[in-house]
């Protein structure tokens, strides 16, 4: 299943100091994270310069309210950065996300976006990404859908699986799926996912489908 694959290798080592010292009373953790954001917000604006050590120390508030949240950033755009905080794909750690999102102050500069949203339609079939030496490409995707009564499963199929890089596959699979579907609808309607080796011409069976962004979320 998703959630238990996730947990089997969402690691990430964190970077940086948590910022200035803040004295927290017995708050909502939530709107902790929010005090701390806010003291440290002018700072903060200068993430670009140092993705990795501002987000890691992001990062490192965020798991104050629960353990397995992640955030991603892109560069400012029209003077707005955009900020997801998603729950990797892990459907328990939904309704804190959304609590976190709720509650984000009005910043002038900010934006804070619950999950991971679908890619405009027309870079959908460029995504691609990397395994080790192996790249994931969606283009070079297929799917299989299983559907019984209301419920979704999906077999996906992409070259080189194999039994020693499944689980990394896998998981970055997942990611890029989240991207091609939207990480809200990629959990909430396919049940599973599984992953198998593309099977040779002579091999392959009918009923494989380019992954579509739009065959989850109907």
């Amino acid at each position: 299943m998703r959630f238990l694959l996730i947990c089997c290798l969402f690691a990430i080592s964190v970077a940086g100091s948590s910022g200035a010292n803040v004295v927290f009373n017995n708050q909502d953790p939530v709107v902790q994270f929010w005090t701390w954001f806010q003291l440290n917000e002018k700072r903060l604006s200068q993430y670009e310069s140092n993705p990795e050590a501002y987000f890691g120390e992001i990062h490192q508030q965020l798991q104050k309210i629960a353990p397995g949240l992640a955030i991603e950033g892109a560069p400012a755009k029209d003077g707005i950065r955009n900020i997801t905080i998603t729950a990797d794909g892990n459907e328990e750690l939904f309704y804190v996300v959304q609590d976190i999102v709720n509650k984000a102050p009005a910043l002038p500069g900010w934006r804070f976006i619950a999950f991971r949203q679908r890619v405009p339609a027309s870079a959908a079939e460029s995504l691609s990404i990397k395994v080790g030496k192996l790249e994931l490409s969606v283009k070079d995707m297929k799917f299989f859908p299983i559907i019984d009564k209301d419920t979704l499963d999906v077999i996906i199929y992409a070259k080189g699986i194999n039994d020693d890089n499944y689980l990394d596959v896998a998981y970055h699979s997942l990611i890029l799926l989240d991207n091609l579907l939207g990480e809200y609808d990629c959990v909430m309607k396919v049940r599973s996912y599984d992953f198998h080796p593309m099977p040779s011409k002579k091999r392959r069976a009918g009923g494989f489908k380019t992954p579509d962004r739009n065959a989850c979320v109907s």
